[in-house]
């Protein structure tokens, strides 16, 4: 079974970036606490998850539902899940952007867009350089920055690299 390089720390990341994805589309408030469940389940567990892999690709941990353990199972074993990449894809495109900058996750980009009418890593250095992110509600000076500093990085690594999935943000 080829086993993939994801650490239970990022497949906690990318089960809290789905339950926000759910939550903010409405989804089932149970559905959204089981993937926040199953991520402290991760972060808990002090071995890697794949040593809970089943012979068919599911990820046998205790208090999961078996759709669960079956994304997670694929997750482990191919390094990705067609269920986030759906569910991430289906992102309006502004939102997508602004998730290419680390430590803007769905929520962040969310507030961000409605809040400042921000679209872009572009957009995050424009309103930081004038002043407007520390403006909202818990965001301050040092956020500011750091969201500058990895909007910058973001648009050097696009015309190096081409963009894909964030694991976690």
């Amino acid at each position: 079974m080829n086993r993939s390089t994801v650490t239970n720390h990022e497949a906690a990341l990318i089960l809290l970036n789905i339950a926000t994805i759910l939550e903010m589309t409405a989804g089932n408030p149970y559905r959204v606490r089981a993937y926040r469940r199953a991520a402290r389940r991760l972060l808990a567990l002090r071995v890697p998850a794949t040593e809970y892999l089943t012979p068919s690709g599911e990820l046998a941990l205790p208090g999961l539902g078996q759709r669960l353990r079956r994304k997670l199972g694929e997750l482990f074993t191919q390094g990705e899940m067609r269920f986030y990449r759906d569910l991430y894809n289906s992102l309006p495109e502004e939102l997508l952007r602004l998730m290419e900058v680390e430590g803007i996750g769905p929520r962040r980009a969310l507030r961000l867009h409605v809040e400042l009418g921000l679209g872009s890593p572009e957009d995050v250095v424009q309103a930081a350089e004038m002043g407007r992110i520390r403006k909202l509600y818990r965001f301050g000076e040092k956020l500011e920055a750091k969201l500058a500093e990895a909007a910058r990085a973001a648009i050097a690594a696009r015309q190096t690299e081409p963009v894909s999935l964030p694991q976690a943000a």
